[in-house]
Parts: structure tokens; sequence; C-alpha cells
């Protein structure tokens, strides 16, 4: 039986939250070298890296990775709060399939970000027993959710 209007919407909507996991983890990365820039960046203060040590410019240059890095975190933080409130939707649809192991897959999916392999792997049942499971959840997501 092939995927429903309905269920590819369904599907579509508890998918959003990919994203902005992806969108975090590279900002997290990003936010990681600046803290190592920043931690680098006092052993600069000896040497800007110019033949004649210019104080200035290694004190300018460590300024702008601070504010580089305070807006990195600001941006961050942002990330977090908009992905805990479409998790949080997310839980609630979950949480009213009909059974334990349909909210299992859905939250491994969907919250957790594990790929349809890994949650076979992680659930101890086999690829096409997930596609079955998948299926079943969808079919009641697509009644649970608003169109």
């Amino acid at each position: 039986m092939g995927m429903t209007k309905a269920m590819k919407d369904a599907d579509i909507w508890l998918n959003r939250a990919y994203g902005l996991n992806k969108e975090l983890d590279a900002n997290v990365r990003t936010l990681n070298k600046l803290m190592a820039s920043l931690n680098s960046g006092v052993a600069r203060y000896e040497s800007d890296g110019t033949e004649s040590h210019d104080p200035e410019r290694a004190k300018t240059n460590h300024e702008d990775t601070l504010l580089e890095y305070s807006e990195q975190m600001a941006r961050v933080e942002k990330l977090r709060r908009n992905l805990k409130a479409e998790n949080i939707k997310t839980i609630k649809a979950i949480d009213q399939l009909s059974s334990g192991e349909l909210r299992a897959i859905a939250t491994d999916r969907y919250i957790n970000c594990m790929t349809w392999k890994e949650i076979a792997k992680a659930e101890y049942i086999s690829k096409s027993e997930v596609d079955r499971r998948r299926t079943r959840m969808l079919e009641q997501m697509a009644n649970i959710l608003p169109t």
C-alpha cells in the first residue's frame, strides 16, 4: 500500500525539526570554533602573527572575535528555543499514537533524529518491520494532525 497525501503531509510535518537539528549542530560547531579561536587569542596578545608585534591590533582582533562569539551564542540559543518549541508540538502528536511501539519509532525518528536503519537496530526488529510500523504510525498521524 502506498502513502496517501495525508500520510506524506504528516511525514513532512514530523520531519520539520530534522533541518532545525542539523542547523543547530552546524551553529554549535561554529560556536566551538570561535571558542577555540578565543582561547588561542590569549596567546596572540604576545604575537599577532606579524613581523613587528602590534598589541593594539591583537586586542582589536580579540574584541572582534568576542563580539562574533556572543552573536553566535545568541543564534544558537534562538535555534535551541525554536527546536524545543517544535519538539513539544511533535511530542504532543506522538503521545496520541495508539501503541508504545509506534510512539517509540516516532520518538526515535522525529525527536532523536535516528535513521530508520538505526531504529531497526535499536529496537531489535527487521527493517521491513520498521517499515510496517512506520506505515501504521503515519496512517494514525494523518488522522491526528490538523490538515
